[in-house]
């Protein structure tokens, strides 16, 4: 996947591959996610050395990043767009997936790192709190949480190698580039710098306003020989790799939510204090959602059925779009970020800082909401009340005219003006082909601002309901800070749904 523009002097690729944290197997957590950095603190490929590839890397401009998230392993890099850019990156890409460099020191320096970021999230009040949500949530399910000492001390060399084998296989890689490939931005420097002079710089008749204007024009001939030459290319040093022979990961296993049904409300609960000098507090309330196509795990499915939900019912012109959910959703995370700010902060004053936010993922059929509210430890829980009754309150308020106008305006505003950067550009293009559930196609980017414009207040009430906000179905984690011992409490232990919240211990 491809697109030409003149945003941005350099030009973008990003390579996608299926796989990411919850592809890793139950007795190899997080060995992913460190064989991907152990590649990056490598940073060596086949007989290079590590200088030699940032030499290369800094005499050609152009830079690489290894990571992976919950759905995919990626390489993100930017190239130069003169002659010869893309050419060089493309090369140390074809060595990166032909002879990849593993090191054990740069195993152990990657341990290491993520053992340092382990340790510094016990300490995070921000990042502990969502990490003991996501653990309430999902406690069957370690990837969509942070990863522990304990869970990294099971790893060894061998395991990292296969989890990040499993994944980055030619065969399933997904590229997608933006840049200017037609050459616009080339003859627009070059007509710049040809129209340099001391002298006078416009004509009384307005032939300056002429040559401007003939900027923009590249002849057919010219793109057709640039586009050939970036197809050249990427067969050459990506199409001509060989298959990779190691076994694919799993790519059938996502995250469930926790079945809730049957939980007391002390099971859906954590709560937790850090020692420290200032006082502060922070809770992150959340439950199930949809992904970006609609879809949800099976529990999520279960309660869905049981509303008797579905995505037609406003029976609106957009119904059969792929991407109807996605923007039914955008539109209401603006309506209840605008509530929430609205009701804990001008309102109630429990707040200074609130917001709502969904997972979207795009592969999984799974996701979750989570609403992140900051206030002081004496109004904390005050707060934890009123975001729930804001999550639930669009059942009895319903969504007006004016709540969806700023929001359709939020979001058209916000599509227009980041049209202007490649990396948005790269995020409309990913998963175009997609060959694991891939419900994209050219209409999702192209149908954006027709379909924000058409929304009806009725297509995102509906959208709420797609939402598990139930008493019984939303979980909260909440961390105060200030005088007195840490401490965590609350909640209940995996597979136990009998409601003993015997968990309590200090925390250094």
């Amino acid at each position: 996947n491809y697109i030409s523009t003149t945003n941005e002097c350099q030009g973008s690729m990003r390579i996608l591959v299926p796989g990411g944290r919850v592809a890793e197997s139950a007795d190899s957590a997080g060995a992913a996610a460190v064989g991907i950095r152990t590649l990056s603190e490598a940073g060596a490929v086949s007989d290079f050395e590590r200088d030699q590839i940032e030499l290369f890397a800094v005499s050609n401009l152009l830079s690489v990043n290894l990571d992976l998230n919950h759905e995919f392993a990626f390489i993100d890099a930017t190239f130069s767009m003169s002659k010869g850019g893309l050419e060089a990156l493309l090369e140390l890409l074809h060595l990166l997936f032909q002879e990849p460099r593993w090191e054990h020191p740069a195993f152990v320096r990657a341990l290491q790192s993520y053992r340092g970021q382990a340790s510094a999230i016990e300490k995070s009040m921000e990042l502990s709190t969502m990490d003991r949500l996501m653990r309430l949530m999902y406690p069957n399910d370690p990837a969509v949480a942070e990863l522990r000492v304990e869970e990294l001390s099971k790893l060894d060399f061998d395991k990292v190698i296969a989890a990040v084998s499993s994944q980055l296989r030619p065969q399933d890689l997904e590229i997608n580039l933006v840049g200017d490939f037609e050459g616009l931005g080339q003859q627009r420097v070059a007509l710049l710098e040809g129209g340099l002079s001391t002298g006078k710089h416009r004509d009384d008749d307005g032939a300056g306003s002429e040559a401007s204007n003939a900027i923009q024009i590249v002849p057919d001939s010219a793109k057709e020989r640039h586009l050939q030459e970036l197809d050249e290319a990427l067969w050459k040093y990506l199409g001509s790799l060989p298959a990779s022979p190691a076994v694919e990961a799993d790519l059938g296993k996502r995250p469930d939510i926790r079945d809730s049904r049957d939980l007391p409300p002390e099971a859906r609960y954590r709560a937790a204090h850090l020692e420290d000098t200032e006082e502060r507090a922070i809770a992150n309330i959340g439950g199930g959602a949809p992904n970006r196509w609609g879809l949800g795990d099976t529990f999520h499915t279960e309660c869905m059925q049981e509303r008797k939900f579905s995505w037609e019912a406003p029976s609106s012109s957009w119904k059969d779009h792929p991407l109807y959910p996605s923007m039914c959703m955008l539109a209401l995370r603006e309506v209840l970020n605008a509530r929430l700010f609205g009701s804990l902060r001008d309102s109630l004053g429990l707040s200074y800082d609130c917001n709502f936010d969904l997972s979207l993922f795009d592969r999984l059929e799974a996701g979750w909401y989570c609403c992140t509210v900051s206030s002081h430890p004496s109004r904390i829980q005050e707060a934890v009340t009123a975001t729930k009754d804001v999550l639930q309150g669009v059942k009895n308020r319903p969504i007006s005219e004016f709540e969806l106008n700023t929001a359709k305006r939020t979001l058209i505003r916000r599509h227009e003006s980041d049209l202007q950067l490649n990396e948005y550009w790269i995020a409309l293009l990913t998963h175009l082909q997609l060959e694991h559930g891939n419900r994209k196609d050219l209409s999702c980017i192209r149908d954006i601002n027709e379909m924000l414009e058409s929304l009806t207040a009725r297509d995102v009430q509906n959208a709420h309901s797609a939402l598990l906000t139930d008493d019984s179905q939303i979980f909260t984690s909440v961390t105060t800070a200030g005088p007195g011992s840490s401490y965590v409490a609350g909640g209940v232990a995996p597979g136990d749904a009998t409601g003993r919240s015997a968990d309590l211990r200090q925390v250094d």
